[in-house]
């Protein structure tokens, strides 16, 4: 009596008792079959006394995705999208990582390989918030975070938690396997279970706190993968900019603020800590609404006596930044808005003395490191725009700057979203190296093209002893050599982002992935990043369905399939956007009124491709998202429409002197 018998179209019959006591096949499925079993009996339309359901453990959704990076907004996206249930829950009050909450978009990425799939949609979505039909890459950062949110509204997933960070996790053993069974939150009083979890952190917050996951952080040694560029390095000043033999130690004999003891520094080739320098990619204005540079709390002029030094060795602050920074690559709206960024000068807006312990810091620890960030960064602008001992021009230069008035209001229009460039990262049984990110290129299990050079920004900052007991600030970690010949593309293997067979059977992990600290100086770009987290998103569906158990016996040629029909992303490089035929010998452009940028141009094999100038050696002629430019770090002048080879005429001005040039091509 009281038994329920139920059979689907292929014939599989399900046996259900009322009677609790009697061990029906029900209570022997694990969660993965019960959310099937529940879907099945919705299907039929037919309601269980409650008894039957008083023992089993349903979770709260299919998937949930810790983390809005771009990685997490496409992870949860594409799961939505192929009919999973899903929660975001994202730690900051803002969505959308280094995308939007970070000001940086989708600014970086090699030529083609990785504007593809939903970073593709992404963009053209932002082509259409500014009436183009044409893709914008790097929107005003409340146009990204729109534009996510309509990613996420198309694909159904409303179940979206801010300012909502991990407090903890806990796993579970069946057999000689363990997998999350749950993530507690500080929003939510009670723990949330999930038949996936997708990691889509910039820190592998989840991979961290369900405790029996492998992961690292710091540098390896040279010796573990047996690479070059591994370890600590020693100071100098290859590959610096700015002036050199700036004095480390103030007048008492102690070392100036921002500059670290040599001593702590582990000996070349060894193994240590530290992580490449953050920063905040700050929206930074020259319109007249700009809000003027604050003045940071706790301000000390004194803390930027090393900035002082600069300025009194060369009269400007380039150091620190050019004036205006860089602009923000295929915006097409009126204002004069900038996105900060970077240097390899000893004062530059890099800082890597304050990221120190942030890998294993607790949440609360995180929050001083970021404000530590916050006053260098506002206190330095402040300082070159206000202080007396500043040159006047220097002064005159930075006042007609300041913040960007319409971005992260909420904020004190500072991005919430400080770039975190290197964290913890997996160690799963397949580790991107330097020695075979790029070799092979091709990788039969991939999922997503990577196109970026190895490019390790500053790690250390030091006071070095140079004799007569004086001591010299001298840079440390930095490198960006190509991948190898032929380019910087390379693909990445789905077991790249899965934890060892064992362990996190249903965890993915798309941003802190299994990666060596060299290698993964070339992996974090958030173009690529987007790619891995649709497959995360694709990958889920498998274990879901409950077509395989664990995400590491997932059928990667299925994820490929539905990659490459359903999201149109390319899964395997070369980049296919580029020329195609046979390709000029040479470029010659003339006319510029920033005369530097006449010349002759080669093909290049630098991380943008393209071509290279002969006379200039930062002068690049190169496409990125379909428009040709000449660039550096800094946008001069742009193509006048989209085309696989740059056009002859018809070149506009971004931050050139006027006239734009006209270009004349070699034979081919």
């Amino acid at each position: 009596p009281n038994t329920h018998a139920l059979s689907d179209s292929d014939g599989f019959t399900l046996v259900l008792f009322d009677n609790p006591t009697i061990p029906s096949l029900w209570h022997h499925q694990d969660k993965i079959l019960t959310v099937k079993f529940i879907q099945l009996l919705m299907m039929w339309g037919i309601a269980i006394a409650a008894t039957v359901v008083a023992g089993i453990s349903a979770v709260d959704y299919d998937v949930v995705v810790y983390g809005s990076s771009p990685a997490g907004i496409a992870a949860a996206t594409a799961a939505g999208q192929l009919g999973m249930n899903v929660a975001l829950f994202e730690p900051l009050k803002m969505i959308g990582g280094m995308g939007a909450a970070g000001n940086l978009a989708l600014n970086d990425g090699g030529n083609g390989a990785e504007h593809t799939g939903l970073a593709k949609v992404f963009m053209m979505l932002n082509g259409e918030a500014y009436n183009l039909s044409s893709p914008v890459s790097h929107p005003e950062s409340f146009v990204a975070e729109a534009t996510f949110y309509k990613m996420l509204a198309s694909a159904n997933v409303t179940a979206i938690k801010l300012d909502c960070h991990i407090t903890a996790a806990t796993s579970v053993k069946s057999g000689s396997i363990s997998k999350v069974e749950s993530i507690s939150v500080s929003c939510a009083s009670d723990p949330i279970t999930a038949t996936v979890f997708i990691d889509a952190s910039y820190d592998g917050d989840i991979m961290v706190a369900v405790g029996d996951v492998e992961y690292t952080a710091g540098r390896e040694a040279v010796s573990t993968y047996n690479e070059s560029y591994a370890g600590a390095r020693t100071p100098g000043f290859s590959g610096v900019g700015g002036p050199q033999h700036i004095d480390a130690l103030r007048d008492d004999g102690t070392i100036l603020k921002y500059v670290s003891n040599l001593t702590n520094l582990a000996p070349p080739g060894e193994a240590d800590d530290a992580l490449m320098a953050f920063q905040h990619r700050m929206c930074i204005s020259a319109d007249s609404d700009r809000i003027p540079w604050p003045k940071p709390d706790g301000y000390n002029p004194d803390d930027f006596l090393l900035m002082q030094r600069v300025l009194d060795a060369t009269g400007n602050a380039a150091a620190f930044t050019r004036m205006p920074p860089s602009s923000l690559p295929g915006y097409p709206g009126p204002k004069k808005k900038y996105c900060l960024c970077c240097g390899i000068t000893v004062a530059a807006s890099d800082q890597p003395t304050l990221n120190s312990g942030w890998a294993n810091a607790s949440w609360e620890r995180k929050q001083e490191i970021i404000a530590d960030h916050t006053y260098f960064e506002l206190g330095t602008f402040y300082y070159l725009a206000n202080d007396p001992k500043v040159p006047e021009s220097v002064r005159t230069q930075f006042s007609s700057y300041g913040l960007c008035s319409d971005e992260f209001q909420a904020f004190g229009h500072m991005p919430p979203q400080l770039y975190i460039r290197i964290s913890n990262r997996l160690v799963g049984d397949f580790i991107l190296t330097q020695n075979n990110i790029g070799n092979p290129r091709n990788k039969s299990d991939s999922i997503a093209v990577g196109d970026w050079s190895f490019d390790e920004h500053m790690t250390g900052k030091y006071a070095v002893p140079v004799g007569g007991g004086k001591f010299e600030v001298q840079l440390e970690g930095n490198f960006w050599p190509s991948i190898g010949k032929g380019g910087n593309w390379y693909d990445v293997p789905y077991h790249a982002i899965v934890p060892k067979k064992g362990t996190g059977a249903n965890l993915l992990v798309p941003v802190c992935l299994s990666a060596s600290a060299v290698a993964y100086s070339s992996t974090r770009i958030e173009n690529m990043f987007m790619s891995v987290g649709s497959a995360a998103g694709v990958a889920a569906k498998q274990v879901v369905d409950g077509a395989v158990s664990t995400v590491q016996d997932v059928n990667v040629t299925l994820v490929q399939n539905i990659l490459t029909t359903v999201f149109s992303q390319r899964i395997h490089g070369p980049p296919g956007s580029g020329p195609v035929g046979p390709t000029p010998q040479y470029y010659n452009v003339s006319g510029a009124g920033s005369a530097d940028w006449n010349g002759q141009y080669v093909p290049s094999k630098g991380t943008y491709g393209g071509y290279a100038s002969t006379t200039c050696s930062t002068c690049m002629l190169y496409s990125y998202g379909g428009v040709w430019r000449l660039a550096h770090s800094e946008l001069f002048y742009v193509d006048g429409q989209e085309s696989s080879l740059p056009t002859l005429t018809g070149w506009t001005v971004a931050n050139g002197t006027a006239p734009a040039p006209t270009l004349t091509r070699g034979p081919l």
